[in-house]
């Protein structure tokens, strides 16, 4: 056999021979797996730079859309106000995107008392893997919407319950050492000569939930007049109520004179003294609020009603001699809600909360009697019937920390600044 015959003998053999065969098959594929893997490990680059990229944009949007409200709430034209939003969003995004080349494009426009900021950004980041496909990078694009509610002008109505029972103290410690070191649980102020319970819970450091609501009203004033926004957009009324409806102060932007205008506690010299008619009285305070607006002009204000109450509604201190009228001891005829609500108002309570005193022969014979709304005893029915009233702006507050906290957090509702998409 020539050489030639042998070669193409041997080719053929080899052709034939299939031993081999699963070393190239893997070769050929490992390429495609490790290209697969390669090219997964770069998306996942790619989406972390994504989400950096998207964070970016959404707190430049944010940032710009404060700037633009903080410019707008102190006077600043529309102009203004959207030149300050999109240089506080370019200057942010700068400042944060240090990890991803990113380009952005901002836009603020404003609508009425509505600032919308609407912006996208761009960013390219270089592939380790992917290039050897013919993708060397890979584009990313992120899209995000701002908007910041404009402060509005608006009047805010406080109602004060200043009746004989928010002298009881504003804690069951408080309760139990009064009752225990004067033999009454209620701080009345019934001499002058410092020998009352009403002395004794100032002179021993006892807060009555009367005190508690004062100071978280003045801390609410002081909050107030620390804001040349509010002093410009805000006006406050004071209203006071016991066995009368009484207005301490009226609508103003001076707050100070506000505070200044605190009521006194109650003073029970008689039945109809004593007692809380408040289902009687709130028609009245209800015509003086009126209809709100849409908070766009000073002519046109929108509307809150605060009410800081422990939610008793007694008609007359005469039930303890008449026990017909016991049954009208109990939480608030809550139906001027609705009327307020109907006429746009927002309303918003602090209760004061009624702690059961058992061992009192009148709390038994009155608040203690069971509830007709689901609760166990009328105490239980005040934040049932009260919170159905005021929804979200329901708060139960025994000390001053929380009443302040829910006065500034009713203000901040009014003009949120919120990512939207």
């Amino acid at each position: 056999m020539n050489l030639r015959s042998s070669l193409i003998t041997t080719l053929a053999a080899f052709g034939r021979d299939r031993r081999g065969n699963i070393a190239i098959i893997f070769a050929l594929a490992g390429t495609v797996v490790l290209a697969f893997v390669g090219v997964a490990v770069d998306y996942s680059i790619a989406n972390k730079q994504r989400t950096k990229l998207q964070d970016a944009l959404d707190s430049a949007l944010l940032a710009g859309s404060t700037a633009g409200k903080q410019a707008l709430d102190s006077g600043s034209g529309q102009t203004a106000a959207i030149a300050a939003a999109q240089n506080a969003a370019t200057a942010f995004f700068a400042s944060n995107t240090s990890s991803v080349s990113g380009q952005l494009t901002a836009n603020y426009t404003i609508n009425g008392r509505t600032l919308t900021g609407t912006g996208s950004a761009t960013a390219t980041t270089t592939t380790a893997f992917a290039g050897i496909i013919g993708y060397p990078t890979l584009n990313l694009s992120v899209n995000s919407t701002a908007n910041a509610t404009t402060q509005p002008y608006l009047d805010v109505y406080l109602l004060i319950d200043i009746s004989t029972s928010m002298l009881l103290p504003a804690t069951q410690s408080g309760i139990t050492a009064m009752n225990d070191h004067t033999g009454c649980a209620l701080a009345c102020h019934n001499t002058t000569d410092g020998t009352d319970s009403y002395s004794y819970a100032l002179n021993n450091g006892i807060q009555l939930r009367y005190q508690v609501v004062n100071q978280g009203i003045q801390n609410l004033l002081s909050y107030l007049n620390s804001n040349s926004t509010f002093k410009t957009y805000v006006k406050v009324g004071l209203w006071s109520f016991d066995s009368s409806l009484t207005r301490m102060a009226p609508l103003s932007a001076s707050f100070t004179n506000v505070a200044n205008n605190f009521p006194a506690p109650a003073l029970a010299t008689d039945d109809a003294a004593s007692a809380t008619p408040f289902n009687s009285l709130i028609g009245d305070f209800v015509t003086t609020v009126g209809t709100a607006g849409n908070g766009s002009s000073p002519s046109s204000p929108q509307k809150l009603v605060i009410i800081a109450t422990d939610g008793v509604n007694d008609p007359t201190r005469a039930w303890v001699s008449d026990t017909s009228l016991r049954p009208q001891v109990k939480v608030f005829d809550t139906s001027f809600c609705t009327s307020l609500k109907n006429s746009g108002v927002t309303v918003a309570i602090v209760n004061t909360p009624y702690y059961p005193m058992t061992w009192d022969w009148g709390y038994n014979a009155t608040l203690g009697q069971p509830g007709s709304l689901g609760g166990a005893t009328r105490v239980d029915d005040i934040p049932i019937a009260l919170s159905a009233c005021a929804g979200s702006n329901f708060i139960q507050a025994s000390d001053v920390a929380t009443i302040q906290s829910a006065f500034t957090t009713l203000f901040a509702k009014a003009s949120p600044v919120r990512l939207t998409n």
